[in-house]
């Protein structure tokens, strides 16, 4: 097996860092370098080989230590490139004795069982099997397009503008995110408009006004639901599920698999994904905490 060789962020090649991403059996944006440099700006690198394969460190520093969290608005990282147990093995054995504090999802092609290890899911359309929506999804298509509502893809150079407008405050407000990590979604939104792979798309009633907003990444084969809103949380004139419905379908001839995003620990979402068709997808979270009791009882403060 190659040596493994920890990378500091200002020494990665982007290139071949994206290039082992995309080699992978599940080539996740989540880990793309233009992804990876919006959710956590200063990722280091495992890297085993001529970047054969690869593990993004995504370190944050407090209290004095360095601890291994999740970005934000990220499902799945993990071993990536030439993957097997041998190799997902020395990154986790690298990562646990290196870390004290770690809580990363590993991506679902990672297979690796460890007594720190507990499953999570997400939902997702393979475009390879059959997928259908429920009687209540098309109820509510069928109700917004009575309703006279439509879905428009929105400019890129709108797309920033109308997210702080709709997107943020209910991210602030609703969901209760920090300024700093709201800040992180304005970021990748920048990033992956100069890659060429966001798509926005908004629902417009008969007076152009809008009723849903939502943002979408792709890379030619991983299709992410990155986050939506509504502007009326009360609305129950079915926009997101128009707008869900027809994203799903402008990527059905642009990618693999359409992801909704992440652990659906919500029945209500979880029952919203499967109603669009969506099917569960297993993958893994990582999770250690061997902090001084001290720091332990700061970060449950926190």
């Amino acid at each position: 097996m190659p040596s493994l060789e920890y990378i500091k962020h200002k020494r990665i090649d982007f290139d071949k860092w994206d290039t082992a991403i995309f080699s992978s059996d599940l080539p996740l944006v989540f880990a793309q370098s233009f992804y990876l440099n919006a959710t956590c700006p200063h990722w280091d690198a495992l890297i085993l080989g001529d970047y054969e394969s690869v593990f993004p460190i995504t370190y944050k520093t407090r209290f004095g230590f360095r601890y291994l969290p999740q970005p934000p608005f990220t499902s799945q990282l993990g071993a990536f490139g030439k993957v097997d147990q041998d190799v997902e093995k020395v990154f986790h054995d690298y990562i646990l004795k290196t870390f004290k504090l770690i809580e990363v999802e590993l991506n679902a092609g990672n297979r690796l069982k460890s007594e720190f290890i507990v499953p999570k899911k997400t939902y997702i359309i393979d475009y390879k099997s059959d997928f259908k929506f429920n009687q209540n999804t098309k109820r509510n298509i069928s109700k917004a397009l009575e309703n006279e509502l439509r879905v428009i893809e929105v400019p890129s150079n709108e797309a920033l503008i109308l997210s702080k407008k709709i997107i943020n405050p209910f991210l602030r407000k609703e969901v209760a995110l920090s300024k700093e990590t709201v800040l992180c979604l304005d970021r990748l939104l920048v990033n992956a408009i100069a890659e060429g792979c966001l798509k926005t798309f908004k629902v417009a009633d008969n007076k152009n006004g809008i009723r849903a907003l939502a943002h979408f990444i792709c890379n030619g084969k991983h299709a992410l639901y990155l986050k939506g809103a509504l502007v009326d949380k009360g609305d129950k004139s079915g926009s997101m599920h128009l707008l869900l419905s027809h994203a799903i379908s402008v990527y059905k001839d642009q990618s693999i698999f359409f992801d909704f995003g992440g652990g659906s620990g919500s029945k209500g979402l979880a029952g919203f994904y499967e109603g669009l068709g969506g099917v569960p997808m297993e993958y893994s979270f990582l999770r250690v905490n061997r902090l001084p009791r001290l720091i332990k009882f700061l970060k449950s403060k926190k």
